[in-house]
């Protein structure tokens, strides 16, 4: 195969803006050297083709992104391995010539890489501010810091966000987590590279062997690890750098081992086109966001690899003339700074409309203001910032780009700050607001009650606020009292921790469950110190009580966690278990029992355990704080009931609830009688999409109170047998 040597610094992707090889050198892109034969021995190659097949693959992104309901093209996959192609040859010739110097190499990389990002990150948060949700801008704070220093898919992934379609409720920076995992690589894999040159000439082996070992080997143990991951935990797989490494490791082994490979002619135009074809039709045959990082993303990656090693061919029927066109360079031209814009302008956009989803009239909007956009941004800063490096060396450009991106993520941090202790004044003002207005003003569950004679106060705020709802969690929703949903060392044992820990108490009821149950820590807590009972919790976020069968699935993180609770339920024997018992839907109508859990609750009512299960609470396919922040009378942020709910509590009329069980539902105290609305008594009722705000849950305290003294009489004792205690609700 033919190949011609390019820039030693050249990478491609997402996260490079100028040309790379096969079209007009640009600013930091080199200029082509003569055409020679390099059979034999080891090289990056110059590949007319690989210029326009990025501008196709960011076509893809965008189009999809924009017209095609967010959905994943396997565009980023496809730069994920031209970036790995092109930095593996190109470190290591340089490594072997002893002409690599990290800091002149970093400074060469990311002087293309910052000021583009920077600028929109900047743009972002200017956006975030004029057409976003408060409730929201913590958060895009601390991922434009962590954008800005490449670790932002590490942030989603503590964060529990889940790649999506684009709308209201998406991060403006999801994008960016490709932009870190490839920015993680160019830091660390000129390290590698190094020490295996390092250990080769201390062995006196050749580097390039050495390194396809490496490399091999890395690859191989990524795509297991990612597969594996992607069967348990799909979305962090998703955003993981290990899960993503063996897309990177590819295109670094195809660069090690191209100059060897010898292809008849006849045969890379078939190659080529048949590349071409797995790259084109990857988003319209599967659902990336779904299926990758696992082995259906092969069908992009093999696609690039395809196109690759089908270039270099002279026949007149192959790909190179459709990839070389001229508007597929010009994408290519701006390829990095229009992934940069469209995202962000696309969710500022539906946040300006109200719209769930673009329509076709705004993304030809969104797409040609982000066209002009990135083409200003190529000409007017990262053309700049090369032409800067070319003059003053790239240590220097180093220094600038840390420099920049320190004053942008020193002031995400301070914005952040901020932000944080106004939402917390915020949040306390509102608590104070309501305990001084009291239930008259502020009744919430109760103003649904039969017993609840006076009109609820009109023109009164609600309470919390919209934009610091998410803070309002109970108090026993912290690292220390829930497990999270990540497995870790330990994370399968059950832990719990005490709601209320009064002296000798005369029972013992237990919470067990996910975030769902966590909930209702504020009103039962206010109903056990009451009764004086001892409330505890066993959560881990994620997991309800059930009872696995068969061997071990080590593809449900939840598994060994119910096997260990239920084995801890039956050894603590409580008076009570409080479990949540139906499970409602964001979208398909009616709830219903998982016969998993009905059969945990059998096996604790076999060892003599009762159970009592709280039906499900309303969820929604929408953020309810965003939508009550522009629609403060929550009109619009309502669910009709009958969507929600089975016309008859589910755990009543399913096969397999055990007799002793008994069943709490106290869904006319969330819902009204045709409608569950964002607002009750003055009250936010939600905190996100499908959690009660703490502030709600307390209001519940009285029905629940008296839902258990109904229900479940054995939990209670004489109240003449002890000295009075005064109820809080």
């Amino acid at each position: 195969m033919t190949v011609v040597a390019t820039s030693p610094t050249r990478s491609v992707g997402p996260a490079d803006a100028g040309t790379a090889t096969g079209g007009r050198s640009g600013p930091g892109g080199g200029r082509p050297a003569k055409a020679r034969h390099a059979a034999g021995r080891p090289g990056a190659a110059h590949i007319p083709e690989l210029h326009g097949l990025r501008g196709l693959a960011l076509a893809l992104v965008v189009a999809f992104h924009l017209f095609g309901n967010g959905r994943v093209s396997g565009g980023v996959d496809v730069f994920l391995v031209l970036s790995g192609f092109l930095a593996t040859g190109s470190l290591l010739r340089r490594a072997e010539r002893r002409e690599l110097r990290l800091a002149d190499h970093y400074g060469r990389t990311f002087s293309r890489l910052v000021p583009p990002a920077l600028l929109v990150l900047v743009a972002t948060a200017a956006l975030a501010w004029w057409v976003m949700p408060r409730g929201i801008w913590p958060q895009t704070g601390r991922e434009i810091f962590a954008s800005a220093l490449y670790f932002v898919n590490w942030e989603m992934i503590s964060g529990q966000l889940a790649y999506g379609a684009a709308g209201p409720q998406t991060s403006p920076l999801q994008h960016f987590w490709s932009m870190s995992v490839q920015g993680q690589f160019f830091l660390a894999w000129p390290l590698v590279v190094l020490v295996v040159a390092a250990l080769a000439r201390l062995v006196r082996i050749r580097a390039h062997g050495l390194l396809l070992v490496v490399v091999t080997g890395a690859t191989a143990a990524s795509f297991v690890f990612a597969q594996n991951l992607h069967v348990v935990d799909q979305p962090v797989a998703y955003f993981h750098s290990w899960a993503r490494f063996w897309e990177l490791g590819i295109g670094g082994l195809l660069a090690l081992m191209l100059p060897w490979l010898r292809l008849p002619a006849f045969l890379r135009p078939v190659l080529g086109w048949a590349g071409l074809g797995l790259v084109v039709s990857s988003g319209f045959v599967l659902d990336g966001g779904a299926l990758f990082p696992g082995r259906w993303a092969l069908w992009p990656v093999l696609g690039a690899l395809l196109v690759l090693l089908g270039s270099g061919g002279r026949a007149a029927w192959g790909p190179r003339g459709l990839l070389q066109v001229a508007p597929l360079r010009f994408v290519a031209d701006i390829s990095y700074a229009l992934y940069l814009w469209h995202w962000p302008l696309l969710i500022a956009y539906l946040h300006h409309t109200g719209q769930d989803r673009v329509d076709w009239f705004g993304a030809a909007a969104i797409l040609a203001v982000s066209v002009v956009l990135s083409w200003l941004t190529t000409k007017l800063v990262a053309d700049p910032a090369q032409r800067f490096r070319a003059a003053w060396g790239g240590v220097r450009a180093l220094v600038a780009a840390v420099a920049c991106v320190s004053l942008v993520a020193s002031g995400a941090v301070v914005a952040e700050t901020l932000l944080e202790r106004q939402n917390a004044q915020l949040l306390a003002e509102a608590e104070a607001v309501a305990e001084e207005a009291g239930p008259a003003q502020y009744p919430g569950a109760l103003a649904l009650s039969p017993a609840y004679r006076e009109p609820v106060p009109h023109g009164v705020a609600v309470q919390p606020a919209p934009a610091v709802a998410a803070l309002d969690l109970p108090d026993v929703d912290s690292e220390d009292c829930i497990q999270d949903n990540v497995r870790t060392a330990g994370s399968d044992a059950a832990l719990s921790c005490s709601v209320t820990d009064g002296p000798e108490p005369d029972h013992t009821v237990v919470m067990v469950g996910d975030s769902h149950i966590i909930q209702w820590a504020p009103a039962l807590a206010e109903v056990g110190r009451r009764e004086n009972w001892q409330v505890q919790l066993m959560a881990r976020r994620g997991c309800r009580l059930a009872a696995p069968v068969g061997p071990v699935d080590t593809t449900d993180m939840c598994w060994s966690w119910r096997v260990n609770a239920l084995e801890a339920l039956e050894t603590m024997r409580p008076d009570a278990v409080v479990v949540v018992g139906s499970r409602t839907s964001p979208s398909a109508p009616g709830d219903k029992v998982i016969p998993a859990e009905s059969r945990a609750w059998r096996r604790l009512a076999a060892a003599g355990i009762r159970v009592v299960t709280i039906r499900d609470n309303p969820r929604f396919d929408f953020d309810v704080p965003t939508c009550m922040e522009a629609d403060p009378d929550g009109i619009g942020c309502a669910r009709p009931r009958a969507d929600v709910y089975s016309p008859t509590n589910p755990v009543v009329t399913t096969e397999g609830v055990p007799e002793t069980a008994v069943h709490l539902d106290l869904t006319r105290f969330i819902c009204g009688e045709r409608s569950c609305a964002g607002r009750v008594g003055n009250v936010l009722v939600y905190r996100d999409d499908n959690h009660m705000t703490a502030t709600y849950a307390a209001t519940l305290t009285r029905p629940l109170h008296h839902a258990l003294r109904a229900r479940a009489p054995w939990l209670f004792v004489d109240p003449m047998d002890r000295p009075p205690v005064r109820m809080r609700y």
